[in-house]
């Protein structure tokens, strides 16, 4: 009690206390100023502000609101907008002797349309370095962990189609752990899932080993009832087909390790109706999408649950990228008329990690 007395009484106490709290009232001020400066003119390519940072000293972290950047010039073209960043100590890592952040990112808001991704070609190297440049700016601590949550992802292939048939992937919920990997601790387990169309659940889950050189990788790819007909804006401008109705599935799994990639997809058509657009192609790569039209609906309604599925084995390497075709053929054929592919994963592609048992969705 006494020494609670001669504290509130001494006048460097007060003097602490008044100094923590200008800081406090006036240093988000100050930063956001001096942040939204840095990234007005950080990069030729493109800009980025924050509308507001709020600092929590007292657990050591700030929260960002309304980030974005956008593509410099006439249009200012944004393509990223998140509405809160939470950057917060990761205290489980401070009695690991180990200085890193836990980031949550809350309604991301991506859209990268044909020309955002143009000027991102013209100015590679000079994109790639300023993206370093920004994100030590903004994250000045290692991150060891980060969350994604209820976020947004526009495809670009297909940006010029009307709005209500743009491909998006929504309701994105993702997490990325041990982003600093240690020796004893290499590996780093990111999982993410989201709805195309809002419906269809794709999810995946990569295994990573960033001590590597260059980096080796593995990861597990789900989509589960896609409804076909939501490709017809797609096939449109690439092939004369339209789908009537149908679903699509596709299991996946692929590695890298030395700079090669291997791996497999396994396609499941279920109950598909395609029908060759006669306005379109005229001739002979027409009549050959006819042919292959007549002969996959043939497929379709001798198959087994009216279902068309095949397992596609592909590799790439510098020289380019391999698939197997007479192979994929093969296993659709027998899917067909003789031999059912099972649904789901093999689980027969793995990176080698003595660390961590396995993976799962």
């Amino acid at each position: 009690m006494k020494f609670l007395n001669r504290m509130l009484h001494s006048p460097i106490f007060w003097t602490i206390l008044v100094l923590a709290i200008i800081i406090r009232i006036t240093a988000p001020r100050i930063i956001l100023q001096q942040t939204n400066k840095f990234l007005a003119d950080f990069s030729p390519v493109y800009a980025g502000h924050l509308d507001d940072l709020n600092l929590g000293i007292i657990r050591g972290a700030y929260e960002i609101r309304g980030f974005e950047f956008w593509i410099k010039g006439e249009n200012k073209e944004r393509f990223v907008r998140v509405e809160s960043i939470d950057v917060s100590m990761a205290w489980r890592e401070i009695f690991k002797g180990r200085l890193v952040t836990d980031i949550t990112l809350d309604k991301i808001d991506v859209v990268l349309t044909k020309n955002v991704l143009d000027s991102f070609k013209r100015f590679k190297e000079q994109a790639k370095k300023d993206t370093k440049e920004a994100t030590a700016k903004i994250f000045p601590v290692k991150i060891e962990r980060v969350v994604v949550t209820n976020s947004i992802f526009e495809f670009a292939e297909v940006i010029s189609l009307p709005e209500a048939k743009r491909w998006r992937l929504t309701d994105i919920q993702g997490r990325a752990s041990n982003l600093t990997p240690t020796e004893k601790s290499p590996r780093t387990l990111a999982t993410i899932q989201g709805k195309l169309f809002d419906q269809a659940v794709v999810r995946a889950v990569a295994n990573l080993s960033l001590l590597s050189t260059p980096p080796a990788w593995d990861v597990d790819l789900e989509l589960k009832d896609f409804q076909l007909p939501n490709a017809n804006g797609v096939l449109k401008d690439k092939l004369p087909l339209t789908i009537t109705k149908g679903t699509f599935d596709l299991y996946a799994e692929a590695i890298s390790k030395a700079g090669e990639i291997e791996g497999y997809a396994k396609p499941f058509l279920k109950k598909a109706d395609i029908v060759a657009n006669e306005e379109n192609f005229k001739g002979f790569k027409h009549g050959l999408i006819e042919v292959s039209t007549a002969a996959a609906n043939l497929i379709f309604r001798s198959a087994k649950d009216r279902t068309v599925a095949t397992k596609v084995n592909f590799s790439y390497d510098t020289s380019g990228i391999k698939i197997n075709a007479a192979q994929a053929l093969n296993e659709a054929i027998k899917n067909g008329f003789k031999d059912e592919i099972p649904e789901g994963l093999d689980e027969e592609i793995s990176l080698p990690n003595p660390n961590q048992k396995g993976k799962t969705l």
